[in-house]
């Protein structure tokens, strides 16, 4: 740190943090979303997941009856057909061939028919339900529009607080020296914010403000006589006098 006023660093360090805490508290409170929209959103976002998930229940069970369908009236076609022919039969053997024919067919109808009444109701059932969602849903948006018009009014004023105050952040790492704001930025990026805090005394002892393990004399000692930056060998931030 030759070169360097150590003195004058960590005053202006000191004013720097700050200023940073206020940026940190300040993107915090913009990133946060009211209470009250927060749930409203919580609660669209869970009722539009139901509502997908009604939704493909909705396609699967009307792909099966449309498969039913479909095979309900190739059935009936083929069942009107043999009809038809049974009456031209030229013989009583012909004639119960047909019937025989006619009576599987008939069989095959029954069974199909019991099959998709069941998903006709289904049908019936998640399409009433899937209205209603989406009724509610319809009741929820004005709410939520109002919420959010309100937050994007909120995060741009703050916002704009934000600005003005990186820029007046700009300004003061500007004044401070290159390796000293180096230094400084990495210790608060990797501890929470606070690159730089203060020893403390207890009794006969100095404590680091920050962590609050004891310092080893020497390191105190170091840090009084001020000739270069000190971190606490426990938690790395760098140190200063105490006031």
């Amino acid at each position: 740190m030759g070169g360097v006023d150590v003195s004058a660093a960590l005053q202006e360090l000191f004013q720097l943090q700050e200023r940073d805490l206020e940026l940190d508290r300040l993107r915090a409170e913009i990133e946060q979303l009211p209470p009250e929209l927060a749930e409203l959103q919580a609660s669209w976002e869970q009722k539009i997941d139901q509502l997908t998930e009604l939704k493909e229940q909705l396609k699967a069970v009307r792909r099966d009856y449309e498969r039913n369908d479909l095979e309900l009236k190739d059935l009936t076609q083929k069942k009107t057909k043999a009809q038809a022919e049974q009456l031209q039969a030229e013989s009583a053997r012909e004639a119960t061939q047909f019937e025989n024919r006619i009576q599987q067919l008939s069989t095959r109808i029954d069974e199909l028919t019991e099959l998709t009444l069941p998903l006709i109701e289904e049908m019936e059932r998640l399409e009433a339900a899937i209205a209603a969602l989406e009724e509610e849903l319809a009741g929820l948006k004005p709410e939520l529009d109002r919420l959010e018009e309100e937050n994007r009014a909120r995060v741009e004023g703050l916002e704009a607080q934000y600005q003005t105050l990186a820029d007046e952040r700009a300004k003061m790492a500007a004044a401070i020296p290159a390796a000293v704001l180096r230094e400084y930025e990495a210790i608060r990026r990797a501890r929470r914010g606070i690159g730089v805090t203060r020893m403390v005394r207890v009794g006969e002892a100095f404590r680091c403000e920050a962590c609050s393990v004891q310092l080893p004399t020497h390191v105190a000692q170091k840090v009084y006589q001020g000739q270069r930056l000190i971190r606490c060998p426990s938690c790395g931030r760098i140190l200063a006098r105490p006031e």
